[in-house]
């Protein structure tokens, strides 16, 4: 069964009734190797702030670390949003927790579940990923001349390949009884209406203002993990620090982390 492509007209409908900034300008893609790569093109060519490029289906969609982001064509939610902020290289490290807490918000909001924030990049619901988050900025020195933001939300069930399937989920497995997942259009406009409040918080204000909401919703709070990076580290996991530093305690120290690849060990 096809999967109607996504309604630019019912989007600009919703976009203008709620008043959002974000989205005035939208490319759809029926096909595209990466929403994020066309924003940053995009961004290269004076693209306005608050563009939104949003796609049917990736063959090149990707997250942290090289690694690919797999979705069946309209099985998912793929958009990418160019921004243009006022900020300094160094104050981009902790937006992916802020833009997570935005689409925990809208998910939470369209499907009536329960979802949760891990650290640095993933949405979970109960327990498992069903959403990601790539934030990617083009930079001149310390200067940031334009920030990506790309996110994907798994909507549908689809075959995934055996590694995925105890870790990854989808809306349409999470939706409770008497409640269906969102159409694309709504959820959008939910998710850019959640993400521009507490991005522009978090570019105003760092991410101290946004701390004792991420500590409500931290998948890995209390949980033993081990993090990848230049080295491994093992421990349990006490909640992030007010600059988005993922707090680990071994032994009684309590390490802060900047950047890596975290998995729950227990």
């Amino acid at each position: 069964m096809s999967v109607p492509a996504f309604d630019v007209a019912r989007f600009a409908e919703l976009q203008r009734a709620r008043g959002l900034r974000w989205g005035q300008s939208l490319t759809h893609y029926p096909e595209i190797g990466s929403t994020n790569d066309e924003a940053l093109k995009a961004a290269r060519s004076g693209a306005p702030a608050g563009s939104v490029f949003v796609a049917d289906h990736q063959y090149a969609g990707r997250g942290r670390s090289g690694k690919t982001w797999q979705s069946k064509p309209g099985a998912g939610l793929l958009f990418s949003v160019l921004l243009r902020p006022e900020t300094s290289a160094d104050r981009l490290a902790s937006l992916t927790l802020a833009v997570g807490l935005g689409v925990r918000a809208a998910l939470r909001a369209a499907t009536v579940g329960e979802f949760s924030v891990k650290w640095p990049n993933d949405v979970l619901g109960s327990g498992r990923k069903v959403a990601g988050v790539l934030c990617e900025g083009q930079l001149s020195g310390h200067s940031v001349e334009a920030v990506v933001i790309g996110v994907g939300i798994n909507l549908s069930r689809q075959e995934l390949p055996p590694e995925l399937e105890s870790t990854t989920t989808s809306l349409a497995d999470l939706v409770l009884a008497g409640h269906t997942v969102p159409e694309r259009e709504t959820l959008i406009v939910e998710a850019l209406a959640a993400i521009e409040t507490r991005a522009t918080r978090y570019f105003a204000h760092g991410f101290t203002t946004l701390h004792d909401e991420f500590m409500q919703h931290d998948a890995l709070a209390g949980h033993r993990v081990a993090v990848s990076g230049a080295s491994e580290v093992r421990g349990v996991a006490r909640g992030v620090d007010h600059v988005g530093q993922l707090l680990v305690e071994d032994e009684g120290v309590v390490l802060a982390l900047r950047s890596g690849t975290v998995r729950i060990a227990e």
